[in-house]
């Protein structure tokens, strides 16, 4: 009886040393096939709330990020937009320029004429801009147009009027991190625009009555415009600039925060494999044991 009991607990330890190694394996096969320490938070011990704090970091670090990229995106449409506005002043101002100091005749008077209304309507339709759904120049009421020219007529070149805005007056922004916020919205009711708007308004009314004088202060005013719209777009660049180096920034920050996650969470595939290779042998032991224990009998003692 008393071998009995023995053999017993022997049996016991045995198989439950047998059932660690076992788990273990489990334990590390995993880890083999993913590449993780664990499945979930509560095989990291003491490092999970590290890992779930990285990990939220990580996830609001790709939000700034992806903002500042989608903000600058919208940036380049804009600034392209006012690239396409000083060339249309560029080359009105020329036209002007050839006009004055000759004998126009109403014939060429109303082409300059017709010229600048084709401009202006194709002003607006540069302001109006809808780039993934959102007017750009329109402030924070994107889904307005911001320029309407139908009831448009400014009273005359030296009286600011922004009749034709429909937007509001908020410049747009984007967080880019959780100290900085950039802004770089541009409203079409900025002055540089207002005064385009208002000089081409007065070129396309120009006629066989309009004096060299009168044609000289378009010019000035179209001058004037085109150095606004100059410095506006200069600072549309600046703010790309900034939103790019915003989102350089917060990417160099998620390589960080990857690598120490990968500290915390990753394992060592080969070392895992060598492990889990031991742990094989070990297991297989502890079967020959186990069998070789239960195989004992008191009756081969008595013989």
């Amino acid at each position: 009886m008393a071998m009995r009991v023995a053999t017993f607990a022997m049996n016991d330890r045995m198989l439950s040393a047998s059932l660690r190694t076992q788990a273990k394996m489990s334990e590390l096969q995993v880890q083999e096939a993913t590449g993780q320490v664990s499945t979930d938070y509560g095989g990291l011990g003491s490092a999970a709330t590290r890992v779930l704090d990285l990990e939220v970091s990580l996830a609001r670090s790709k939000t700034y990020a992806s903002s500042a990229e989608e903000a600058n995106g919208r940036v380049q449409v804009m600034y392209d937009q006012m690239s396409t506005m000083t060339d249309l002043l560029t080359e009105l101002r020329a036209r002007v320029t050839a006009a004055v100091g000759t004998n126009s005749t109403d014939t060429s008077d109303e082409s300059l004429a017709t010229a600048a209304a084709s401009a202006l309507d194709d002003l607006a339709g540069l302001l109006n801009v809808r780039y993934e759904g959102r007017y750009l120049f329109a402030g924070s009421a994107t889904t307005t147009a911001p320029v309407d020219l139908e009831t448009y007529a400014p009273a005359d070149l030296d009286t600011a009027d922004t009749s034709y805005y429909r937007g509001n007056g908020t410049v747009t922004s984007v967080q880019v991190s959780a100290e900085r916020t950039i802004a770089y919205g541009v409203t079409a009711d900025n002055t540089a625009f207002e005064e385009m708007m208002r000089a081409v308004s007065a070129l396309s009314k120009v006629d066989g009555d309009t004096t060299d004088a009168e044609m000289e202060a378009i010019s000035a005013r179209l001058v004037s415009a085109l150095d606004k719209v100059t410095a506006v777009q200069s600072g549309l660049s600046l703010a790309s600039a900034a939103l790019e180096r915003a989102a350089t920034a917060e990417q160099d920050y998620q390589s960080y925060v990857s690598e120490s996650l990968s500290g915390l969470t990753g394992v060592d595939v080969a070392a895992v494999t060598v492990q889990l290779t031991a742990y094989e042998t070990q297991l297989q032991a502890s079967y020959a044991a186990v069998a070789k224990v239960q195989g004992l009998s008191l009756l081969d003692y008595l013989r």
